[in-house]
């Protein structure tokens, strides 16, 4: 037993498998740290506005979908899509043709890295919209309650807020009527914005403002 176990952790750590390898066993850590600790996830307060959406940077975050849904998510799809790239491509094609040494593997980590981040935006792209998303709530259901901003700020631009269920809380992609609010700010669900599925956002005068309705059955 503990010889097959072997095998397979050294068919996991060899040329190009072992940065997917890396990169998945470091997600898997992060959730079980999460689940054991009852952390809530929620972005990792990723901001893809920080350097404003003309840059680059703020392109690419738009069309991997990093906008959309929280970043621990992505990368855990990203991780699993790499790691099964890497390792049918190894064992499947490449270890034929490549000796597994660092300039080869370098290379084919890249080129998996690029597929995986390909596949990983059409994926993401399908899921989306049902991310956090549960039964009985829905945009209509949420207006009028209220949530917490659970990013590092919410703004006109970017913002994201928890919405408390009862149960796991809906991550919700908000933005602000006007004022820059800071983490842990309770807000109203004022309306909907479908064309960005996204939620405008004023705060609560009263702190203490009655919670979330109820969904309809």
């Amino acid at each position: 037993m503990w010889h097959a176990v072997g095998q397979l952790i050294d068919s996991m750590f060899v040329g190009p498998i072992w940065p997917a390898s890396v990169l998945l066993l470091l997600i898997i850590a992060y959730l079980g740290i999460a689940l054991v600790a009852s952390f809530e996830f929620q972005g990792a307060d990723f901001d893809p506005n920080a350097d404003g959406w003309e840059s680059l940077g703020a392109a690419t975050v738009r069309w991997l979908n990093l906008d959309k849904i929280p970043i621990v998510i992505w990368l855990g799809i990203f991780a699993g899509i790499q790691w099964g790239i890497a390792y049918l491509g190894w064992y499947a094609f490449d270890s034929s043709r490549f000796e597994p040494t660092w300039l080869p593997s370098v290379g084919l980590a890249i080129r998996n890295a690029t597929l995986a981040g390909l596949l990983t935006r059409w994926v993401t792209g399908a899921i989306a919209p049902y991310i956090g998303a549960q039964a009985g709530y829905d945009h209509e259901t949420l207006l009028g309650g209220t949530a917490i901003v659970s990013s590092g700020e919410a703004t006109p631009q970017f913002g994201q807020a928890r919405y408390d269920t009862g149960g796991a809380p809906l991550l919700l992609n908000v933005r602000t009527d006007g004022p820059h609010l800071t983490k842990g700010t309770r807000v109203k669900l004022l309306f909907f914005e479908p064309a960005k599925r996204t939620y405008v956002v004023t705060p609560c005068a009263d702190p203490d403002e009655p919670t979330e309705p109820t969904p309809e059955p």
